[in-house]
């Protein structure tokens, strides 16, 4: 790892920890962060500082950072927000690495607290200490076991990183992931950016192993250009999906009480991300929703997309969502239309999209989707409903919760083995494929534990044609990108599409 990466990497997996500002009363967030902590996982020393305490949860305390009986490589920072700069004082003292300064007060409510944040920051500069926050509700490590933060939830590991100037936007992202069975490799709330800024968490997350694709929240940016400069580094190897706040003028006031942030025009971050490779969205869920239909998939190789429906109605938006976004919904080769005509009814539309039209049995959906791969004409194709995958449909159980729970399992694994198989057949043909699909059928809960199962294969399904298509048109957009930069400069990746992915 570079210096860059061992320092942050002291934010996220630290040998030890102190924890400043320890409280054993429940009502406050020194007692609720150590808590999740603790609840967590964490398997290393953790020395909690309160001069009034002897012990907090269980632990030994400590009346002073100088007190500690080692150099902890990590500080958590709970204090009032006067109080810090000379908490970071002691803790360079003591040589701690990295601090996490949860506390909130700084430069978001004005020039008393910029001074504050001011000082705390040229005293962690004194001696090489980094800093993350203020004004952030924490930060994660699922393969750490390392949650130093402020919500009680604990995703799984998996490849999915998140960088956010606002924490409840974190933890929105966080509780999709685990609603949806997707892991993240980091979650970083950075609140103000008084020392490290984004691009220092979007460089690390760029070489770091765990994580595939990026996706993070921004109100505006202290160095515009550095920020540029990293993305397009980072955008080489991996996917960046972002949410930029404040682009009105209530927006841009809501930021600067939020996080001391200068929002900037929204036309200038619109040009930023085109030259530096982002895939700018508008919303939390369109952000995670694009996010994880970037893991598992090969690039496009151009905008000609092939799909296949059991129904019209949602073949026609997806059609029309396709073409909104750039996507040709290409004309099907005579040879393409010959193929599909050994396998479906007499009356198929012989079109594209291909419209099932109830031919969803003997495992012809598919043999379609096959086809449609093979297809030279086609870069990339959209499922849209998953009962044609199935092998036996479940009927009905008479409320009987044994025959209900035998039908779930059932159908979880018949989708499960289509859904491997459709993952392995993309990568064969090298062209990325994106479902959607709704549930035409009620039984228990089933349609959470399939969301469930598909995450934790990091497999997308959504629920609607339009989001398809739109997580389709990004899908595309980045792969032209990638391909109109490897012509100015060589990269890696090879022919399996995303690094890493």
């Amino acid at each position: 790892m570079t210096e860059s990466q061992i320092s942050i990497n002291s934010l996220l997996a630290p040998e030890s920890v102190a924890f400043i500002g320890a409280s054993n009363d429940p009502t406050k967030w020194g007692c609720i962060i150590l808590k999740n902590m603790l609840h967590g996982g964490y398997a290393g020393p953790i020395y909690p500082v309160n001069p009034k305490e002897k012990e907090v949860l269980g632990l030994k305390a400590y009346a002073s950072v100088a007190a500690l009986p080692e150099t902890p490589e990590m500080a958590v920072i709970v204090i009032p927000p006067p109080a810090v700069p000379a908490a970071v004082e002691d803790c360079v003292k003591k040589g701690v690495r990295a601090g996490l300064v949860i506390t909130a007060g700084f430069a978001e409510v004005g020039p008393e607290g910029k001074k504050l944040q001011t000082a705390m920051v040229a005293n962690a500069k004194k001696g090489g200490m980094i800093l993350i926050g203020p004004n952030c509700n924490g930060i994660s490590r699922p393969s750490a076991n390392f949650f130093p933060q402020m919500p009680s939830i604990f995703p799984g590991s998996g490849p999915l990183a998140a960088v956010a100037q606002s924490g409840n936007v974190a933890a929105s992202l966080i509780r999709r992931g685990i609603k949806k069975g997707f892991g993240f490799s980091a979650v970083f709330s950075i609140g103000n950016e008084a020392d490290l800024h984004c691009e220092d968490f979007l460089k690390f997350l760029g070489d770091d192993p765990e994580t595939k694709v990026i996706v993070g929240y921004m109100e505006g940016f202290k160095d515009g250009r550095r920020f540029f400069n990293v993305a397009r580094e980072v955008t080489v190897k991996k996917p960046i999906v972002m949410v930029k706040a404040g682009s009105t003028g209530a927006g841009a006031k809501a930021a600067m009480s939020h996080t001391a942030s200068l929002s900037g025009e929204d036309a200038t971050f619109d040009g930023l991300c085109k030259q530096s490779g982002i895939i700018r969205t508008d919303s939390i869920d369109d952000m995670f929703g694009i996010g994880t239909g970037f893991l598992n998939q090969p690039l496009p190789k151009g905008n000609k997309v092939g799909i296949v429906t059991m129904g019209g109605g949602w073949g026609v938006l997806a059609a029309d969502t396709s073409a909104n976004f750039g996507l040709d919904v290409v004309t099907l080769s005579s040879r393409t239309i010959a193929r599909l005509d050994e396998i479906l009814p007499s009356w198929w539309n012989r079109g594209n999209p291909v419209d099932m039209v109830a031919g969803t049995v003997g495992g012809v959906v598919p043999e379609s989707v096959r086809i449609l791969m093979e297809a030279p004409e086609t870069d990339c194709v959209i499922l849209l409903g998953v009962l044609g995958l199935m092998k036996k449909r479940p009927g009905p159980s008479d409320g009987k919760p044994d025959l209900v729970e035998k039908q779930i399992r059932e159908a979880l694994q018949d989708l499960s083995d289509a859904f491997d198989w459709l993952k392995s057949l993309s990568h064969q043909y090298q062209k990325p494929l994106v479902i959607a699909s709704e549930i035409p059928f009620t039984l228990g809960d089933f349609e959470n534990r399939m969301v469930q199962m598909l995450g934790q294969k990091q497999i997308a399904c959504y629920n609607s044609p339009n989001m398809a298509a739109r997580v389709m048109s990004r899908l595309v957009a980045y792969g032209r990108y990638r391909r109109h930069y490897s012509k100015m400069k060589p990269t890696e990746g090879g022919k399996n599409g995303i690094q890493g992915a």
